[in-house]
């Protein structure tokens, strides 16, 4: 009878050990999709962030494809002033007209 009850002491010590193997390796596995549910939502956030930068820089593109059409005549212009309001007067330019 005591042989029994030792044989049954000892599989019921192997059983808990077994059960106390498999809580650890659960609290693991938990512990690892914890960690990879947060780097999932941490990535969807920069996803999400990076979308909003697509939209600006798509507007950015269009945008200064307008601008290249009009840069060749806004420098002309530039020029054109910048050479009126140069280092001759206005009485020094009419002369060089009249003369």
């Amino acid at each position: 009878m005591k042989d029994r009850v030792a044989e049954i002491i000892a599989k019921v010590d192997a059983l808990n050990l077994q059960l106390d193997e498999a809580k650890a390796k659960k609290e693991s596995v938990v512990a690892e999709a914890t960690n990879l549910q947060m780097s999932l939502d941490l990535a969807n956030r920069l996803v999400n962030g990076l979308s909003d930068e697509k939209v600006r820089w798509e507007s950015n593109v269009i945008r200064m494809g307008q601008e290249k059409l009009t840069m060749i005549g806004n420098t002309l212009v530039a020029a054109a002033f910048v050479s009126y309001i140069g280092p001759f007067s206005f009485s020094f330019r009419k002369n060089l007209w009249c003369e």
